[in-house]
């Protein structure tokens, strides 16, 4: 898995890795993150009943922390701890990011 501090997923259309500096780090388009969608369906398994179904503005993921889904409105935020996390998931897409941030 590509060790990371923080991983935030916009609803713009940008996905950003934030990690140490002597680790690979930066944003990507998400359009062309394949395991995006399977990533994102799999964060919204854990919205509570109460919690009305909507749309993200961010998921910002906390490694070893919490997940925040934040919805376009606020009654549709929630958060769970990192330890529920598919780690199979997370790392498909953590490791494509790494790969397509730009080289310099």
């Amino acid at each position: 898995m590509a060790q990371f501090n923080t991983l935030h997923i916009f609803s713009y259309g940008e996905t950003q890795l934030v990690a140490d500096l002597d680790l690979p780090q930066g944003k990507v388009d998400s359009s062309n993150l394949t395991h995006l969608d399977s990533f994102v369906t799999h964060i919204k398994t854990f919205k509570p009943a109460d919690v009305v179904e909507g749309d993200y503005y961010v998921i910002h993921i906390f490694e070893g922390g919490k997940v925040k889904y934040l919805g376009q409105e606020d009654d549709k935020e929630y958060s769970f701890d990192y330890s529920q996390l598919d780690i199979t998931l997370l790392d498909n897409l953590t490791n494509e990011i790494v790969a397509a941030l730009p080289t310099e």
